[in-house]
């Protein structure tokens, strides 16, 4: 985080300090330009889709849901007044 601080000096602001904070900043910007950069290809969202709902039934993350929807609205269903 950068916080501007301007030298004031006979009722005068120093611009030497805000360069240096505009530099600052400027360098800041670009290496977190290069940690978000990325290079995406072929982008199939629906392939991508199909396939993880694939593994989801073969694995069967499927059964796991449905047992914790049932056991959750028995335990709902127990506790509530």
């Amino acid at each position: 985080m950068v916080i501007f601080e301007p030298t004031i000096s006979l009722g005068l602001i120093d611009v030497s300090s805000w360069q240096d904070q505009v530099f600052s900043m400027s360098n800041h910007g670009l290496v977190l330009g290069h940690l978000f950069a990325q290079s995406v290809q072929n982008v199939d969202i629906l392939a991508d889709f199909q396939k993880s709902w694939k593994n989801f039934i073969q694995s069967g993350q499927v059964w796991a849901l449905g047992i914790g929807f049932v056991l959750g609205y028995m335990f709902r269903t127990f506790t509530s007044s």
